[in-house]
Order: structure tokens, then sequence, then C-alpha cells
């Protein structure tokens, strides 16, 4: 629901506008009677006025729950890495992954696969990689903490929106580069745009290109406990891996305006990189039985390409309505390279491992969306969706003890397939003045199949209709106002979860399990409840809390069991989950509170996440992988039309989290401190000094078994130093 008034910005305005209009309404009254004498002319001069209608904000004025977050704030850091950008923004979470791997998104706290990550609406393909996506490349990212009909329902916590930048009505032309130093590790970076604009299309491109290197150091203890505490095993280890990432991407827009009521947009993003990465792990066993590999390498070798293409035609219809037509083609391939060379006590080799792998995954998604000619107060929307996604993987494993003994061939191919068809229909309309209604409704069904070598063919059909209601109501005075949401939603499992192939562990043991798929998994339903009390004020002014409820039924964990004497993790169902937080967020000028204060703007979000696991014992029976607290401030200070410099905090809580009768995992608290100033020339350039990470802690990770026989603590501390980066912008 849009909404357009009058913004004066001081009272001596307001009541010029309003003198204005009376001197307007009593002439015209006045020359509706002539006067009984003439009167001399009278002059009154006016001050300036300046009647100006609100810019439309997506937040404030849509039904739908919606945050915009623009590409001025998510550059405001001067992070060229989109995964940077996002950690800050309102309810996102980043985890990290493995050593020189980019780390996982999720909202509210939960895991990544609860949270729909999507790439101009469309969903991005398995194995996608956020990390290579530069924030050049992003013109917006919108936060849906409530699902919507048109953008999926396959998102328990929330759907992240990542729109690629599209042309502009002007030719524009920059260049950025920067220079980031980080452990003596150099990750130089380069970025391009330009845009033409022409009568009828407009053109733009944007090119990046990253090679960041890196440098990862970790120590580790094992310790090991019987059923009357005392110790049965205590070992070290000691990590380290160097490597880098080199990467480079086209995003390409195009936009045809064919006549006044039909528009043709072509949007691409191509995206090429290649990772190299070498490890070293020993361990001593101080206690206990020694390790068959104590001696670990492990060089890998990871090229991909990724990209999506799409083409969107829109035509506006005479009755009023609209219809438009989306095709989309996305797909990553992966060539994967992996060798294992391992050594005993005595320093002989033991360990032989050649892996050569390739996946491919390919989707294309087809939807029509019809707008009806408005009726009455209702604006009603009603289309179709049918997607198929394939992954093929190969994979050819070559192992043996030493040089001299016959090696082991493994061919563990494998072919998925994920078909969906959804149907949807929507409706927005005013309630009164001061409130509006959002109601939808979307039919799913998913089928897959998936056959390989070594398990039958498995097919495996489901069906969900997932409903949705939002309502806004704004206060008749002020700009204060409530949105309640009340909806149903799903998480389908990935197609890797439903295929039972094994993946392999070196040195396996409880702590370090093999893992395969569990083809009888079925989807997580949800309900649930969100709400939020929002304050939209003046110069700015921003602030909002809520909170969201959860009530997931058949939610999926892990679970490790011990079969044909390895140790093995599978993926199951529970039987139902709670989970709930609290949120807010806000930005505010210090002129609200200080009028002579300099000019600084606070920006600042919070939220805090709980959940239990119903078939889990407390105390910590909370969903795999949940981020109990996150929280973000920064102050932005324009000391002058050149100078400006800022301060960012972000914080994310850790903890213990029990996944399964049997296991803990144990998470890292993060404190993040980062400081930039920025110096703006004469000649559109831009040049930004940036120090990150100036807390330099610490990443302490660990896991935790027990049963009736004893107990078993993995801790991991991964090493952390601050890193500084120099930035240079050219605007022609």
């Amino acid at each position: 629901m849009q909404r357009s008034s009058s913004s004066p910005t001081t009272v001596r305005a307001r009541a010029s506008v309003w003198f204005t209009i009376g001197c307007l309404t009593g002439s015209t009254t006045a020359a509706a009677a002539p006067p009984l004498t003439p009167a001399p002319p009278i002059t009154t001069d006016l001050d300036a006025v300046q009647v100006q209608a609100e810019r439309y904000d997506a937040r404030r004025d849509d039904t739908a729950s919606r945050i915009v977050v623009d590409r001025d704030t998510l550059q405001r850091h001067g992070d060229t890495d989109l995964l940077e950008a996002l950690k800050r923004l309102p309810g996102v979470s980043v985890s990290g992954g493995a050593p020189g791997r980019p780390g996982t998104v999720s909202l509210r706290g939960l895991g990544a696969g609860y949270t729909q990550i999507l790439l101009n609406g469309q969903r991005v393909p398995a194995g996608f990689s956020l990390d290579s996506l530069a924030t050049d490349l992003i013109e917006r990212v919108e936060i849906l903490r409530a699902p919507s009909v048109d953008q999926g329902m396959g998102a328990i916590a929330g759907t992240l929106n990542i729109v690629t930048r599209a042309p502009v009505a002007k030719d524009t032309q920059r260049l950025t580069v920067s220079w980031a130093d980080a452990q003596g590790r150099m990750t130089p970076s380069a970025s391009w745009r330009q845009s033409r604009a022409n009568l009828d299309r407009d053109f733009s491109l944007t090119a990046t290109a990253t090679a960041r290197a890196f440098l990862v150091e970790e120590h580790g203890s094992e310790d090991a406990w019987d059923g009357v505490d005392a110790p049965l095993l205590h070992r070290q280890s000691r990590l380290r891996a160097t490597g880098r990432r080199d990467s480079v991407s086209l995003s390409p827009s195009l936009t045809f305006r064919t006549s006044d009521d039909t528009t043709l947009s072509l949007q691409a993003l191509v995206d090429a990189s290649d990772f190299r990465r070498d490890m070293y792990i020993d361990w001593d066993t101080l206690l206990g039985p020694a390790l068959r590999t104590p001696h670990y390498r492990q060089r890998t070798r990871l090229r991909l390409d990724q990209g999506q293409v799409s083409a969107e035609w829109e035509k506006k219809l005479q009755d009023g309505g609209s219809l438009n037509l989306r095709l989309a083609v996305d797909g990553n391939r992966e060539d994967y390279r992996f060798r294992e060379q391992g050594q005993d006590k005595a320093q002989q080799d033991n360990l032989f491992d050649r892996t050569d792998a390739q996946l491919h995954v390919l989707g294309g998604t087809t939807r029509v969306q019809w707008t009806l000619p408005a009726r009455g107060r209702h604006t009603l929307q009603v289309g179709a969706e049918s997607s198929m996604d394939s992954r093929r993987e190969s994979r050819v494993q070559q192992l043996h003890s030493s040089p001299n003994e016959p090696s082991t061939v493994s061919d563990l191919s494998f072919n998925a397939r994920l078909q969906r068809l959804a149907l949807y229909a929507q409706d927005e309309f005013p309630l009164g003045a001061h409130s509006a209604l959002y109601v939808g409704g979307r039919w799913e069904q998913l089928q897959t199949r998936s056959e390989g070598r070594n398990f039958a063919t498995m097919r495996h059909s489901t069906s969900v209709f997932t409903p949705v209601l939002q309502g806004l109501w704004k206060r008749a005075k002020g700009k204060d106002q409530l949105r309640v949401s009340l909806s149903r939603s799903f998480r389908a499992p990935a197609l890797r979860s439903l295929v039972p192939r094994p993946y392999t562990s070196t040195n396996n043991r409880p702590l370090n399990p093999d893992e395969i798929g569990n083809p009888a998994l079925r989807p997580e339903l949800a309900w649930g409840l969100d709400a939020a009390w929002e304050i939209h004020g003046r110069e700015g002014t921003q602030g909002s809390v809520g909170g969201y409820l959860r009530r997931i039924d058949a939610p999926i964990r892990n679970e490790t069991v011990l079969r044909d004497g390895r140790w093995v993790s599978t993926p199951v169902n529970g039987t139902r989950a709670i989970a709930w937080g609290i949120e807010m967020d806000g930005r505010m000028p210090l002129a609200r509170l200080f009028r002579r204060g300099p000019d600084i703007e606070l920006r600042g979000n919070a939220t805090w996440n709980h959940s239990r696991v119903r078939d889990l014992p407390g105390p910590d029976n909370r969903i795999e992988d949940q981020v109990p607290f996150t929280a973000s401030a920064s102050l932005d200070y324009r000391i002058s039309s050149r100078w400006s410099s800022g301060l960012a905090y972000t914080h994310r809580s850790g903890g213990r989290i029990r996944y399964s009768l049997s296991e803990l995992d144990i998470t890292s608290y993060r404190r993040e401190l980062e400081a930039w100033a920025q110096y703006a020339t004469e000649r559109r350039g831009k040049l930004r000094l940036t120090a990150s990470n100036l807390l330099a802690q610490d990443i302490e990770t660990g896991q935790w078994r027990f049963d009736e026989g004893g107990s078993q603590v993995l801790r991991n501390t991964r090493r952390s130093v601050p890193s500084f980066r120099l930035q240079w912008e050219l605007s022609l």
C-alpha cells in the first residue's frame, strides 16, 4: 500500500503552506463577488515554500513485510565482498566455513537450509557460492521475514532476495580498485561498470575480478573419559592451510521498451573461480590409542563456473491489468580434484587417496503472472510456476595404503532430478483509511528422482498448500504502524541429503564420521506468526521492535551411528520443534538528539533467537546450527564535504547445541570491530582505508559426544588477525 503526503521540514514551512492555500482560496472567493469599492493592489512577500511528496519506502508503504537494503548501504563500509556486507543487516548471520571456504548465510539464527536464498527472484542452484559475488554487482538486497506466495514459501526463517544491478537512465562509468592485506596475504580486486541509455533501450555491464590469498592456522585438542570420568584419551592437533581463490564475474543487463506499455528485460550473471588449498594436519597422541594416520596432507583444487540468465516480459493491459512472463536458466559446474597423503607415527606412507569429481547442476524456471484489473480496492494477482533442477555427479576414488599395494577404485556416480509445479494467488486491499490486508495461497508439488551406482532408483512425490495472511495498521496521527503475519511454510530436503551415497572420512571416529543421505527424509512443515511495531520519523529516523514464532513439524537433524565397523552420520526426521525470537533495528541521525551535534548517523540491530526440539532432552536441545544472538552497531561521521569516517561493531553469540541424543556442537562467539576513513577528491574520486577485525578474537569451536560408556570432547581454536584494505573509486 503506497502513501503520498506532504512532508514539510519545519513548522515555519508548514504554516507558509497553509497561508498560501488560504490566500488562493480567499482570492477565488473574492472573484465571485465584485468589490463594492476599488481597492489598491496589495503586495505580500512570502518565504519560498517547497512541497515534496514522501519518497516511496517499501518497508513503510508495502502491506507485505519487506526490508530493502540499497547498494549505498551495502557499500557504506567499503565492503567488496557481499558476505561481509550481509553480516551487518538486521537478523542476518554469516557462519564460517572450512579453511579457505566461504561461510553460510541464514536469517534469525537458523541454519542455511531454513533460509530461502534468491537471485533476482529465482532460487539459486545447489552449490551456488555467494562468496564470489562482489557488492558492485548488487543493486539491492531484500529481506522478507514473512513469506509471500509469489516468491515461494520454502522459507521457514525468511527469504533473502539478492537483486543484481539493472541499467540506469543515464550514461555512467565507474572504476573501483582495492588492495587488502591479512597475515601477509594480499587480496587485490577491481570492478568496472558502464551504463548507456537510449530512447528505447538501456544497457549496463559490470565486471569484477578478485585474487584472494589466505592462511589458516588452527590448533585443537581431543579428550575422552570413561563412565566414571577416568581419562582415556588426550590428543593434540595442529592445522595449517594456505591457498588462494581467483574469480571473475560479468553481469550484463539490457532493457527494451518496445512500446509505451511493453518492456523486455534481459539479465545475466556469470562467475568463474579457481580455488586451491594445501593443508597439513599433525596429531600427537599423549594418552590412549594412536591414530593410524597422525601426519596428513590434503591438496584440493576446485574450479567452479556458475551463472544465471533470465528474460522478463511485461505488458500493461488496456483494462488496467498487466501480464508478466519470466524465463530463467541457472546452473553451476564443479571440477574437483582431491589428493590425500598420510603417514604413520614412524613417517612411513600409509594413505594415498586420489579423488576426481565433477558436479553439474542445471535448472530452469518458467513463471507467468497476471495482475487483474482493479476491482474496487482489490489488487488481485494469479500465477503459475514450473521448474526443474537436475544434479549429475561423478566421483571416482582410488585409495591404497602404500605405493606397492593395489589400489581400491570406487565409482560413486549418481543423477538426481527435482521438479516443481506451483499455482498461487494473492490479493492486497485496504480495510480503511489506516489499515490494509495481504492474503495469498500457494499450492506446490515436488517430485524427486535419483539413481546411481550401488543403490536402486528412488522416486518421491509430495505436495503442500501454504497460505499466508499479512496485515498492516497505521496510526491516524504520527507514523507508527503495526504489522502482523500468519503463514505456513516448508523446507524441502536437499537432493544430496536424499541420496544414499557415502562420503568417507580420514581417521574415522565418532567425532569425524562418514556421511550418507537418507531417501526416507520428509519435508519440514511450519506454521509461523510474525509481529512488529515500526516507527518512521523525520530525517530518515526508523525503528522496529518485533518477534516471531515457528512451530516446525518433522525437523531434520543428524544422527551418528556405528555401521559395519565405521561411524556414519545420516539425516533423520524428528517429531516437532518450536523456534521463537525477538528482533529490533533502527537508525537515526545524531541531530535528532543534539541539534548542533556533528553530522553522524547511528544504526543498529539485534536479534535474540531460541528453540526447543521435542524429541531431544534439554537444556541445549536447540535446532542444529542456530545462532542464539546477533547484533551490530555502526556510526557514520560526515566530517566535511570531502572527509568522512565510521565505526562498525558486529556480535555473534555461540554456545552449546544438542542436535542428537548423544552429540553437542560448541559454536564460537564472534566480536568484530571495523573502522574506516574516506576522502572524496574534486574529480569524482574516493579514497578509502578500512581496518577490519581489530579485536582479533580467535574462533573457538568444538564437539562433544557422550553415552553410558563415557564422553569425548573435541575443541579447535583458529587464529584470527586484523586486516587492512585500501580502496580507490573513480566515477566518470
